[in-house]
C-alpha cells in the first residue's frame, strides 16, 4: 500500500487544525543562569505574585551559556503567551523583542538591563535595580563608617586609599556602580584616585585572585577600605583578607568592606562583623511590577510612579536599594 497520499493528507490536516501556537496565561521565563542566588530569589518571587494570578511558568535555565539561551528562546517562545528575560546576552535580548514583537505578546526584562534598545516595541518593558543609586549609597556608607571611627587614614597620606573590584569591562552595571560610587565620595569631600581598580567578572575567586595581589602589591598596611560592585567580589575579597589575618574579629586589623546585592553569606558576615555592609535591590517590588506588565495591559509609566513612588522614564523601571550595615 503507497503511504505517501496518506502522510501528505495527515500533515495536510494537522497544518490546518493545530492548536494555538501559545496556551492564554502561560509565561516563559528565560534565564541567562538560575545559578546566581540574585536571579533564583528574582524568580523565587516572580513565581510567588505571578501564581497569585494564576499564571503557569516555563523555566528556562541556559546555565551561563548565551548558545543555549538563544535556542531556547528561538525553539520555545511560541509556547507561552507572555515573556520575561533575565540576560546579558546582546543577540538573546534582540531575539526577544523580535519575537514578541511579531507576536504582540507581552516582554519585560528583569534584573538586567539589556544592552539593546526595546523601545520600537510599546509592550517590551524593563524592571531592574536603580544601579546609580547602589553606588551612590556605598559612598555614603564608607563615609559614614570613617565619621564613626575617626580616621581610616593609616599611612597619613590624607587620601582615601581603597581597592575598588568591578564586574565586567564595559558592562553598564558595573559603568554605572562605580562611576557614582566614586562621584559620591568625591561629594564627601576624599580625595581619589584608588590604590587599585580592577575587574573580577562578578565572581568569588577572580576576586580573592586579586586582593591577593594587591595586599601583595601594596602592602595590606596602605590598604584603607575594599569597595566590590557585587557581595559575591566582597566576599571573594574578605576570604583573601582573613587569610592575612584581618576581619576575624580584631578590631586592630579590620579594613571595611563593602558590596552590593544581598547575597545570604554577605548578610550573615554582616552580621559577624566582617563585611561593613551591603545595599540590597528591592527584588519584591521587582517582582510585583514584572507581573503587572504582563498581566495588566493597561498599566502606564504614570501608574508605576505613583503606585511605587520609583524612577521611570521610557518604559524603564528603576527598584530602589536598601542598606544592611554593621559597625
Amino acid at each position: 500500500m503507497n503511504y505517501v497520499p496518506l502522510l501528505k493528507k495527515f500533515l495536510l490536516f494537522s497544518a490546518v487544525f493545530s492548536l494555538p501556537s501559545f496556551a492564554s496565561g502561560d509565561t516563559n521565563c528565560f534565564y541567562i543562569s538560575l545559578k546566581p542566588e540574585i536571579i533564583a530569589k528574582t524568580d523565587a518571587l516572580i513565581k510567588t505574585y505571578g501564581k497569585e494570578k494564576n499564571i503557569s511558568f516555563m523555566t528556562h535555565d541556559a546555565k551561563s551559556n548565551s548558545l543555549n539561551q538563544v535556542m531556547q528562546i528561538d525553539s520555545d517562545f511560541k509556547f507561552a503567551s507572555s515573556t520575561i528575560v533575565i540576560t546579558n546576552d546582546t543577540t538573546s535580548a534582540q531575539n526577544a523583542i523580535t519575537l514578541s514583537k511579531k507576536n504582540k505578546t507581552p516582554l519585560v526584562f528583569s534584573l538586567i538591563k539589556p544592552q539593546v534598545s526595546f523601545l520600537s516595541y510599546p509592550k517590551a518593558w524593563f524592571v531592574g535595580p536603580n544601579e546609580s543609586l547602589a553606588g551612590f549609597m556605598q559612598a555614603d556608607m564608607l563615609h559614614e563608617y570613617i565619621q564613626k571611627k575617626g580616621s581610616i587614614d593609616k599611612n597619613h597620606n590624607k587620601i582615601l586609599d581603597i581597592v575598588v573590584i568591578r564586574g565586567e569591562k564595559s558592562n553598564p552595571d558595573a559603568i554605572t556602580r562605580t562611576t557614582s560610587l566614586m562621584s559620591g565620595l568625591i561629594t564627601h569631600g576624599y580625595i581619589l584616585p584608588t590604590l587599585s581598580d580592577t575587574y573580577g567578572n562578578w565572581d568569588y575567586d577572580e576576586a580573592y585572585n586579586i586582593m591577593q595581589i594587591q595586599i601583595k602589591k601594596l602592602g595590606i598596611g596602605n590598604i584603607e577600605a575594599v569597595v566590590a560592585n557585587s557581595d559575591e567580589m566582597a566576599l571573594g575579597a574578605l576570604k583573601a583578607l582573613q587569610d592575612y589575618g584581618y576581619n576575624n574579629g580584631d578590631s586592630n586589623k579590620f579594613i571595611p568592606v563593602l558590596g552590593i546585592g544581598g547575597n545570604n553569606d554577605a548578610i550573615k558576615a554582616i552580621d559577624e562583623e566582617k563585611i561593613s555592609g551591603t545595599v540590597i535591590p528591592d527584588l519584591d517590588s521587582l517582582a510585583k511590577i514584572t507581573i503587572e506588565l504582563i498581566t495588566d495591559k493597561d498599566l502606564t509609566e504614570q501608574k508605576i510612579r505613583d503606585t511605587y513612588k520609583l524612577k521611570v522614564e521610557n518604559r524603564n523601571v528603576l527598584v530602589n536599594y536598601s542598606e544592611k550595615k554593621n559597625y
